[in-house]
């Protein structure tokens, strides 16, 4: 249920709260890196049997032994939104800690019952944003049937009328689908009839390689066009700073590296052979991609990551 710390690009330092099963979600996005939804669905129950005095005192020792913590995240390999405990997990974390609470969601059902009242206890919720209408919706997040355009709006507007702490946005702009000027004009038109609320807006891009072998990247040029239109409160999201990084970080490093000088193994193979959560793997390979300790090789759509020198590339 818990994972990392891992450091983020948005969030810092973040301890991880995992509360729903791999791959269940409101969505199947084409550029999702934990591949395809397994369990697509909207109903909300509970899904992971938690004792929550045992979650409390795991809480406590993971913040005591994690000082340097920017943000407690819940997230993870599935929409955290669809398990009905996140109120009360969330009212635990807040009795026990003042580190800042974050929701990441798809946004998906914001817009049903009940769902909005129950993150409310949160300091930032971080809401994707795709498609700026029904029709890019379905071709970019291809979610269930009972999810729409206008209700994930309107949940959205329920959000930021309700909730009193910060709302982020994300887009993933994606090359040939949502990345042209007529959706980032679209997009804009969206946001402004949102109000104020919003106080930032990321422009993400699918580095990592999704099931689907037609998602490619944007252009930079093409991502300044985007921020450009949207104004002040858009970001591109760049390579995270690793001026901090602690040894329970270099110690996973290694292990991983340790792994990949054996044989190339593909993240989920690497999550599993460790006994570490998949978005924690991710986390720590953008890092040793980004510094060169390691390299990857693409087959059938699926990257293997390998040490170099190690074997035959």
């Amino acid at each position: 249920m818990f994972y990392g710390p891992v450091l983020s690009r948005r969030f810092g330092y973040s301890l991880g709260i995992d509360i729903i099963p791999f791959k269940v979600c409101v969505y199947d996005c084409i550029y999702c890196q934990l591949g395809r939804t397994t369990n697509k669905t909207i109903e909300r129950k509970k899904y992971v049997d938690i004792n929550f005095r045992d979650f409390e005192a795991e809480l406590i020792k993971r913040i005591k032994d994690c000082p340097y913590l920017d943000y407690i995240t819940f997230s993870g390999s599935g929409e955290p939104t669809l398990n009905s405990d996140i109120s009360k997990l969330i009212d635990i974390v807040k009795k026990n800690s003042d580190i800042p609470v974050a929701v990441l969601t798809n946004g998906g059902i914001l817009g049903f019952d009940g769902v909005v009242d129950d993150i409310r206890g949160a300091d930032l919720i971080k809401v994707s944003l795709d498609a700026p209408d029904d029709r890019l919706l379905k071709k970019i997040d291809r979610p269930c049937r009972e999810v729409s355009f206008d209700k994930n709006i309107s949940g959205l507007k329920k959000l930021l009328n309700d909730f009193n702490g910060d709302v982020w946005l994300e887009i993933m702009i994606l090359k040939g689908i949502n990345d042209d000027p007529g959706s980032a004009y679209m997009f804009k038109n969206v946001i402004e009839d949102l109000g104020e609320g919003i106080k930032k807006i990321h422009l993400n891009t699918a580095v990592r390689p999704s099931d689907e072998s037609y998602v490619e990247l944007p252009g930079t040029e093409r991502l300044k066009e985007i921020k450009s239109i949207l104004g002040k409160k858009a970001h591109l999201i760049g390579k995270v700073s690793y001026k901090r990084y602690n040894t329970e970080l270099v110690k996973i490093e290694k292990e991983i590296i340790e792994l990949l000088k054996r044989r190339p193994v593909c993240m989920k193979d690497i999550a599993s052979s460790l006994g570490l959560n998949l978005n924690e793997v991710i986390k720590i390979i953008d890092r040793l991609l980004s510094v060169g300790e390691i390299k990857y090789s693409i087959n059938k759509n699926m990257k293997y990551y390998f040490k170099p020198g190690s074997m035959k590339e």
